[in-house]
C-alpha cells in the first residue's frame, strides 16, 4: 500500500510514507542508543515498575524493521547467498542441539546489526538528527561515570532473573583495586565502548581542531576512568590512524596487522605457555589477557577440536549469551570467548574466519572513500576491530548497530540497493555521492 504522493518545493513528488519510514528508522536506531547508554539504570527503574520488558522494544523493532526491509530490498546474488548460508548455519546449529529459543535469541541479540547495515543509507542521510542524539547520549554517559564514581548509585550491582537465570542488570566489580565504573550502562565495558564510538561519530560534525581535540581528550579520559584497557588503546589508536590517513600504503598495511592480530592473538595460547601465577596474582594489569592466553581460548580449541566443528562452526544460535538463557549439554564453552574472531570461528567455522578477514579490503575501501562520512565510520569500524581482539562485540547492542552502519555503507554499491527515499528532501534514493 502507497500513499498519494505530494509535491515538494522542487516540484518532484515525494511519498509521504517514506519520508515516515526514514524518520522511524533513525527513531529506532536512537531507541536503541538510548536504552544502551541507560541499561543499568533504566533496568532497575523499570523492574521496580514491573516494565521490563520495555527494554527489549528497541531491539525487537531492529528485528521487525529488518525483517520488512528484506521483503523491500533489491540486492545481488551475493547478497542472499550469504543469508541463504546463514540460514543453513541455524539448521547446523540445530543439529548440534540448539532450540528455536536459541536461535530466536542471536537473531534478538544481533539484530542491531542486521538493522544498521540494511537501513545504513536512511541512518546517514538523517544523520544530523542521529548525531544530536549520539551527542545527548555522550553527555549522558559522561554524567553517568561521574556520578558512578565519585557518588553512590542505587542500581550499582542489581541483577534479576529471567525465568530461572539471574542476569545482572548493573555489574559491580573491580580489578586491581580499582571500581570498575559503569556509569548508568549495565558494565563498564560497555560504557566505554559506547563513549569510543559516539566520540568517532561526532568528529564528523566537527570542524574546529581545537573542539575535536577537547572532545578526544574528555572521551579518552573517560574511557581510561572505566579502567577498560582494550576500548582506552583502540581508542588511542585510531585517533592516530586519523592523522595519517594521508598515507595510504601505511594505513593499509595497519589494516592488514590490526585484523591479523585479531586472528593470531588467541593462537598464542596453543603456541606459547604464558605464566599462570600473573593471572593467580591479579596484580599485572595484564591478567586479564594472560587468562585469555592460559585459559579461556586453549578451552574454546580443545572443544571445538574434540567436537569436530572446526570447519563447520557449531552453527548460528550455539555461541554467545544464548548459552547463558537456553543451555545446550557440553557447549557452555561457547558462552564467550572474548575475541571477535573466536566468536564467528565458533559459530561459523572457516567461513566466519573469511567473513573476519574481509575487514581488511572494507576499511580499504573506506579509506578510498575521501568523503568525511567514509573516514567517519572507517575510524569506527577499526576502533571496533581493535577492540575486538579482547571482546566478543556481537554481544554489545551499541557497538552491533555502529559495525551494521559501517558493512552497510561499505558493500552498498556491491550488495544492497536500496529503494526507498531516505528523508522528505530526498524523493529518489539518495546517492552516497550526496553525503560526501
Amino acid at each position: 500500500m502507497t500513499l498519494s504522493p505530494a509535491r515538494g518545493a522542487d516540484g518532484r513528488r515525494r511519498s509521504i510514507l517514506a519520508f515516515d519510514l526514514s524518520t522511524l528508522v533513525t527513531w529506532v536506531a536512537i531507541s536503541l542508543l538510548v536504552v544502551e547508554t541507560f541499561s543499568g539504570a533504566l533496568r532497575y527503574y523499570l523492574d521496580l515498575a514491573g516494565l521490563g520488558p520495555l527494554l527489549y522494544l528497541p531491539k525487537a523493532a531492529c528485528v521487525l524493521m529488518f525483517g520488512l526491509a528484506l521483503l523491500r530490498l533489491r540486492a545481488g546474488p551475493l547478497f542472499w547467498l550469504c543469508l541463504l548460508g546463514w540460514l543453513l548455519s541455524a539448521l547446523l546449529g540445530m543439529l548440534h542441539g540448539a532450540s528455536l529459543q536459541n536461535l530466536a535469541f542471536s537473531l534478538f541479540a544481533i539484530s542491531p546489526l542486521l538493522f544498521g547495515l540494511v537501513h545504513s543509507q536512511m541512518l546517514l542521510a538523517r544523520r544530523r538528527l542521529l548525531g544530536w542524539s549520539i551527542a545527548l547520549c555522550l553527555l549522558a554517559s559522561l554524567a553517568g561515570l561521574l556520578l558512578d564514581k565519585y557518588g553512590q548509585v542505587p542500581w550499582k550491582g542489581y541483577s534479576y532473573n529471567l525465568g530461572s537465570t539471574e542476569l545482572s542488570g548493573n555489574t559491580a566489580w573491580s580489578a586491581d583495586d580499582q571500581d570498575r565504573v559503569a556509569g548508568f550502562a549495565r558494565v563498564s565495558n560497555i560504557l566505554s565502548n559506547l563513549i569510543a564510538f559516539y566520540s568517532l561519530f561526532l568528529l564528523l560534525f566537527i570542524r574546529s581542531l581545537l573542539l575535536r581535540l577537547l572532545l578526544c581528550a574528555a572521551a579518552l579520559v573517560a574511557i581510561v576512568l572505566t579502567t577498560s584497557k582494550a576500548p582506552a588503546g583502540a581508542f588511542a589508536l585510531t585517533l592516530g590512524l586519523l592523522l595519517i590517513l594521508r598515507l595510504a600504503w601505511t594505513c593499509r598495511a595497519l589494516f592488514v596487522l590490526a585484523v591479523g592480530m585479531g586472528l593470531l592473538l588467541p593462537a598464542l595460547g596453543l603456541l606459547q605457555d604464558f605464566d599462570a601465577h600473573t593471572v593467580s596474582q591479579g596484580g599485572s594489569s595484564l591478567a586479564s589477557l594472560y587468562d585469555r592466553l592460559n585459559n579461556t581460548w586453549p578451552n574454546l580449541f580443545n572443544a571445538m577440536s574434540r567436537e569436530g566443528w572446526g570447519y563447520t562452526g557449531a552453527g548460528f544460535g550455539m555461541v554467545g549469551s544464548t548459552m547463558a538463557l537456553f543451555p545446550v549439554p557440553g557447549a557452555g564453552v561457547l558462552l564467550g570467548m572474548d575475541n571477535s574472531a573466536l566468536y564467528l570461528w565458533a559459530m561459523f567455522g572457516a567461513a566466519g574466519l573469511l567473513l573476519y578477514s574481509l575487514q581488511v579490503p572494507m576499511f580499504c575501501s573506506l579509506l578510498d572513500d575521501r568523503s568525511r562520512v567514509g573516514h567517519m565510520l572507517l575510524s569506527i569500524g577499526f576502533c571496533w576491530c581493535l577492540i575486538g581482539w579482547t571482546t566478543d562485540m556481537f554481544e554489545i547492542a551499541g557497538a552491533n548497530l555502529f559495525i551494521g552502519l559501517v558493512i552497510g555503507y561499505a558493500v552498498s554499491d556491491r550488495l544492497l540497493e536500496q529503494t526507498a527515499p531516505s528523508s522528505a528532501a530526498a524523493p529518489h534514493p539518495l546517492p552516497y555521492e550526496a553525503l560526501r
